[in-house]
């Protein structure tokens, strides 16, 4: 063995990957730091006189040092892990012995390649405070949620802070952040937009209702935009003492409107739950019903099991009434948004060295259909589905969504009329289709009368139901502690 390849053999992927994360738990203290330091400077603002003048202008520039350093320290975990890779490949091929000189050679080349890309992403890295990391207007245009996680990650706290001030809206809306930051976007543009959008109603309605024909026009989708953005905020406002943690994902006003909100700490969760709702359940009417089962689930889960989850009320696509659920296009559509945001979750999960959680997506009705398109189109997105009263998930077989049987979970109340129409594909609750079919019984309480009446379809989050139960040991990780239907 050469010299060469008796260094390389010495390469420590471990302890690469090791100081990679000590270099991001680093960056992660300078930020709380800079943190307290705009706060302090924020306290001190209206301090004046010759000292003030003498002290703030040094703790603003210390609170800005502060944070570049935090970004440049992120920077350089980056380039150290991701080598960290090619480091283990290289020393493992190393310490084998080679079969010819030629086999030697490409070794040490492939241990030479390695090397110079490290250095030249740690080169990239400005070497001291002094020069000031240049502040964006957002990541290189048609970055996917990777490359989006990677600039925000690098970005020091303070740009950071500007970039949320500058452009909410097309923050709050980049998959690849994290929970928190689109939070921060998503929040603060709902604040901006219903100011607008009140203003121009009162502006257009400022004696009565207008006699134009597209002033008319107008108004009615004010009036829808402001009817999901009022939506959101009484939810916001409802859960802030429940649910601290609570987290604006989505606010997108367009058209039907996409909103999804978080709670738990999306960031940091064991598990996470994605709730997928049915027919009419669309940004403006379905917010207060998804919002609320994703909070029995998140209770259940917590008897479940001791480990963390967090639930996503995704109200994110354009929720079918009677004339179009029949048909699946919407399912389609929505499955290729659900798919995106699933993407946009996990590389914001695994960036800064995080570890993925473990995802389970929770259709129900309509929504089930739409959740089985996402992972046929994207399929590793999720590690559980779960269909709850499935007219049908655009497959004939369990083996066309991408998961074995045993992670594909179908509840089927006995009065629910939708769960056996196999309106989109085969029935998913019948035997040959190859899922895990678990018991999904209303909870106590409810007379027969009533069942009756209304039907079992949309009693399958109800507290003490065993099918709430059924579910929640699912998106723990406990899917083997089902009952299963016999």
């Amino acid at each position: 063995m050469t010299t060469q390849l008796r260094q390389v053999a010495r390469w420590d992927a471990w302890a690469c990957a090791r100081h990679g994360r000590e270099l991001l738990v680093l960056a992660d203290q300078l930020e709380r730091a800079y943190q307290q330091l705009s706060g302090t400077e924020a306290r001190l603002g209206g301090w004046r006189g010759p000292a003030a003048d003498r002290a703030l202008p040094r703790l603003r520039l210390m609170t800005v040092r502060v944070s570049l350093l935090a970004g440049l320290l992120r920077q350089a975990a980056a380039a150290v892990r991701a080598g960290v890779q090619g480091v283990a490949d290289a020393a493992r091929l190393a310490t084998q012995p080679a079969q010819s000189a030629r086999e030697a050679a490409e070794v040490a080349a492939l241990a030479a390649a390695v090397d110079g890309r490290v250095a030249t992403r740690l080169s990239a890295v400005p070497a001291g405070l002094s020069v000031p990391l240049p502040a964006r207007s957002g990541p290189p245009p048609g970055s996917g949620p990777a490359e989006v996680t990677r600039w925000w990650t690098a970005l020091p706290p303070h740009l950071r802070r500007l970039e949320l001030q500058r452009q909410p809206a097309s923050l709050g809306a980049l998959g690849g952040l994290p929970a928190r930051a689109r939070d921060q976007a998503n929040r603060l543009q709902l604040s901006r937009v219903l100011r607008r959008l009140r203003a121009e109603r009162d502006l257009l309605l400022p004696g009565g209702w207008p006699w134009l024909p597209a002033q008319q026009a107008r108004i009615v989708v004010l009036d829808g935009m402001l009817a999901v953005a009022e939506g959101v905020e009484r939810m916001l406002a409802s859960l802030a003492d429940r649910r601290p943690c609570a987290r604006l994902l989505t606010l997108d006003l367009s058209g039907a409107g996409r909103v999804a909100i978080a709670l738990g700490d999306l960031d940091r969760a064991d598990h996470i739950a994605v709730v997928v709702p049915g027919m009419g359940a669309d940004a403006r009417h379905g917010v207060v019903g998804t919002v609320r089962r994703a909070d029995q689930l998140c209770h259940e889960a917590a008897r479940q099991s001791v480990e963390s989850t967090a639930a996503v009320a995704w109200i994110g696509y354009a929720a079918p009434g009677w004339r179009q659920v029949p048909f699946p296009a919407r399912a389609r559509v929505g499955g290729r948004l659900l798919a995106a945001d699933l993407d946009a979750l996990a590389a914001a999960r695994t960036a800064d060295g995080g570890e993925p959680a473990h995802v389970t997506v929770v259709g129900h009705s309509y929504g089930s259909t739409v959740a089985g398109a996402a992972v046929r189109f994207r399929p590793g997105l999720a590690d559980d589905l779960v269909l709850l009263g499935s007219p049908g998930v655009l497959a004939e077989d369990v083996s066309e969504l991408g998961l074995p049987g045993s992670h594909v979970y179908v509840g089927e109340a006995r009065l629910d009329p939708v769960a056996d129409l196999g309106a989109f594909g085969a029935d998913p609750g019948d035997r040959g289709f190859g899922a895990t079919r678990i018991r999904a019984d209303p909870g106590p309480g409810i007379s027969w009368p009533d069942r009756l009446a209304g039907g079992d379809h949309s009693r399958y989050f109800d507290d003490g139901s065993e099918s709430l139960r059924n579910v929640a040991r699912v998106v723990v990780g406990r899917g083997a502690d089902v009952t299963e239907e016999g």
